[in-house]
């Protein structure tokens, strides 16, 4: 009677994939929409924005979504509420950033300093 190995390869299989997906290069896994876009400075953001991209179009609208009313110095801002928010929001950061262009800036904080200025609270 002979016996069956083939559980054994299976496991060993499994080990060695395991194994060999950790070693694989971060470029690799990294998609777009996930790690690339992660921790965007504010002229990334301006330019993945000037080519009309889509996935930072997301960004822009998840991070000023997230952040919208009171900030901690007692700014506040708000969302337009009209159908056309996002080509609204796009074009007053297109307009804003190359007045500041702080470079060591992150996209959030640009955003919520563009959005406090552009549109305020009513108060």
């Amino acid at each position: 009677m002979k016996k069956n190995n083939f559980p054994i390869c299976h496991v060993f299989f499994a080990f060695v994939l395991g194994i060999a997906i950790q070693l694989a290069p971060p470029k690799i896994w990294a998609t777009e929409t996930q790690d690339s876009y992660a921790f965007m400075s504010a002229q990334d953001l301006y330019d993945a924005l000037s080519q009309q991209s889509q996935v930072a179009l997301g960004y822009m609208l998840g991070i000023v979504d997230a952040k919208k009313g009171s900030q901690p110095d007692e700014s506040c801002f708000a969302v337009p509420w009209r159908p056309d928010a996002d080509e609204v929001l796009v074009n007053a950061y297109l307009n804003f950033w190359p007045s500041i262009a702080d470079f060591s800036m992150k996209a959030p904080e640009a955003l919520t300093q563009m959005m406090t200025k552009k549109f305020p609270c009513d108060s």
